[in-house]
Formats: C-alpha cells, structure tokens, sequence
C-alpha cells in the first residue's frame, strides 16, 4: 500500500511547497529586476532634467549679470553727466507773489522751476537706481522659477 504511506504523502507535499517558494522566488528576482530597470530610467530622466534645468538657470544668471553690467555703465555715465552740469535735473516749484510770506498769494500762485544740487540729483536718482536693481532681479526670479516649473511640469511657456 504505498498510496497510504506517509512518507510518500510528505515527499509529495514538499516538492509542491519547495516548488512554489521556488517559482515565488524566481518571480521576486525578476520583479526587482525591473524595479531597478525602472529605478533607472527615472534616475537618467531626472538627471536630463535637472542639466536642463541648470543650463535655463545658468541663462538667466548670466542675463541678470550682462544687464547689471549694462546699467552700471549707464548709470556711471548718467552720474558723470549730473556731475559735469551736461545733465540739469529742476523741480517744479510753487512760490507766492507777493513778497512777505504772512500775505496771502495774490490772484493764485506762480509756478517756477529749481536747478538741484548736482550731489543732490545723484542721491535722488541713487533711490530709483536700487529699485530698478530690484526689479531686475525680481524679474529674473519670476523668470527662473517659471521656466524650471514648466520644465518641470513639462508645459513649456514661451518667455
């Protein structure tokens, strides 16, 4: 009666269970394999975006400074302009008609122009030129985070 015998029972279930952890195995080896092909290929495709990411950022910089350069050079000349009298700034003014300041003006006020200080103007203007340095660089903030976000999203916008 070897249908009956224990040990042929046992064998049998073994070589099914060996079987099946044997294939499982197998499967998890092939699994991990194409995790890694994958892995890979995500690992490629974010390198090739971020080299592209650095190389629009690496643009912008280098537009950032050309246009740092192009308005220092204005803005020395334009300095050089105020400080060589070619370049008057005047302020409109209001002054009254009459001679005493306790009068009342009579019949409106005149209206007149000053010359300002050469020093003077260069200040005045030193303000603008720190806002417009400002909104350079904000401008090229704006301009590196739009690109980057759309190479990112992978929607480009043309700038």
């Amino acid at each position: 009666m070897m249908l009956f015998n224990p040990w042929v029972w046992l064998g049998a279930i073994l070589v099914l269970v060996g079987t099946f952890f044997a294939g499982r195995h197998e499967g998890y080896k092939a699994k991990d394999q194409e995790d890694q092909i994958a892995i890979a290929a995500a690992n490629e495709q974010a390198r090739a975006t971020e080299q592209t990411a650095n190389k629009k950022v690496s643009d912008i910089s280098n537009q950032l400074v050309k246009a740092k350069l192009d308005a220092k050079t204005q803005i020395a000349k334009r300095d050089a302009d105020i400080a060589a009298n070619k370049l008057q700034l005047f302020i409109r003014t209001k002054a009254p008609v009459s001679s005493s300041p306790d009068a009342p003006a009579a019949g409106g006020s005149n209206t007149g122009t000053a010359q300002l200080d050469p020093t003077f103007a260069q200040s005045i203007v030193a303000i603008t030129d720190d806002g417009d340095t400002a909104i350079r660089k904000l401008n090229a903030c704006i301009a590196t985070y739009n690109q980057v976000k759309d190479l990112i999203n992978g929607s480009p916008t043309t700038r």
